[in-house]
């Protein structure tokens, strides 16, 4: 598939000698017009590269590969027409971020030329975000569960925040995750600048005073700048900073902002909040979700749909005591771990680690804790 080149033209004999021309070098596939070319891109794709002709009845260049951005982002797109307007080119790279702009007719040698280019543009594109985003879920995954030992009540809910994002985002149809991923995880840091009276009140459902809450509001905002410092997490800080505003406009951060405006990864984020706070108030998820319908406007109707889908299918959850030698990373702590003096150590919902097991594992060696716990368990 790496090869693969999509053609994309409404005249046949052009499409032929494509494949004729270029078939040594490349897997040529041909599309007749934009509705073929998106609906192989859907079944058989995505490809790495599009050259599209710009004059085609009912979808020309232009939409076409504005469509292909919009879906496929990654795929590097190549402009092919006869058409010497210069304003032509310009909208084709402006509008769609052309890669590359090629006159009709256009002589094998350079469209090979161009053809290689492009894939090496996406070559290196593609290994530069495989890297982004192992570097940076990794980094992410060891910071949040490294707060999740030391604060175990704020950060104990990360994990539950993160498996319903990802659980959503694929009832959606959305085909990367790792961002939202990162907004779940990310969500909470802002919290502890908080003091311990308004985190126990805030984990309890009790209700704050003006005061408290002004200042709890505040969390996704600090949280928002921390990240603001980290190269290209741009997305991810916008997400978070917006992730209490509801889809009605109202909520924080003050202003106009609302509706398909507010960052995708905010409008995923804010029913599952509030899903997951319901749950360690010991609802069980189809009780929270049904709270949530009742102040639907809030929500994305999209997300909230999704989300009823991922409760309406999760599993019947069981409660089983096991030893700490049986304990295995994924698993979900079920009971809030304490030592003998009641120290929190682990808040329950919290996803095993192995940074996790290596810390309950000491704490038995000292007597410290029992030496059973109870996990989650499909019934």
């Amino acid at each position: 598939m790496l090869d693969t080149i999509l053609f994309v033209d409404d005249e046949p004999k052009i499409l032929e000698a494509y494949r004729r021309t270029l078939r040594k070098q490349f897997n040529v596939v041909a599309a007749s017009g934009g509705a073929e070319a998106l609906a192989k891109m859907a079944s058989e794709g995505p490809y790495p590269v599009v050259v599209s002709d710009m004059a085609m009845p009912e979808m020309n260049g232009v939409e076409l590969l504005g469509q292909i951005k919009n879906d496929y982002p990654d795929t590097v797109r190549l402009m092919l027409t006869g058409n010497a307007d210069q304003q032509t080119a310009v909208d084709a790279i402006n509008t769609v971020d052309v890669y590359r702009f090629l006159n009709k007719p256009c002589p094998p040698d350079e469209m090979a030329s161009a053809l290689k280019a492009a894939l090496r543009h996406y070559e290196l594109a593609r290994a530069e975000q495989v890297l982004l985003e192992k570097t940076v879920r990794g980094s992410i995954k060891a910071l949040v569960e490294i707060l999740s030992i030391t604060r175990p009540k704020v950060f104990g809910r990360s994990a539950a925040l993160r498996r319903y994002v990802i659980a959503c985002a694929r009832a959606m149809n959305l085909r990367s995750t790792w961002e939202l991923e990162a907004t779940a995880l990310l969500s909470q840091i802002g919290i502890v600048t908080q003091t311990e009276s308004v985190i126990e009140k805030v984990l309890e459902g009790q209700v704050l005073t003006s005061e408290e809450q002004d200042a709890f509001d505040k969390h996704p905002e600090v949280a928002a700048t921390l990240i603001d410092r980290i190269p290209r997490l741009e997305s991810i800080s916008q997400a978070v900073r917006y992730q209490l505003k509801g889809f009605d406009g109202s909520g924080k951060p003050a202003g106009n902002c609302s509706g398909e405006a507010l960052p995708l990864g905010a409008r995923i984020l804010r029913p599952i909040l509030d899903l997951v706070a319901g749950e360690s108030l010991g609802l069980s998820p189809q009780e929270a979700f049904s709270r949530l319908t009742s102040q639907a406007a809030q929500y994305d109707p999209a997300v909230l749909q999704a989300l009823g889908k991922v409760v309406g299918d999760s599993k019947e959850w069981v409660v089983k005591e096991i030893g700490l030698n049986e304990l295995q990373e994924k698993m979900r702590i079920a009971s809030d771990v304490a030592t003998v003096s009641g120290a929190l150590l682990v808040a329950k919902g919290q996803e095993v680690g192995p940074s996790l097991i290596e810390r309950l594992r000491n704490f038995s060696r000292n007597n410290e804790i029992p030496d059973r716990i109870n996990v989650y368990v499909a019934r």
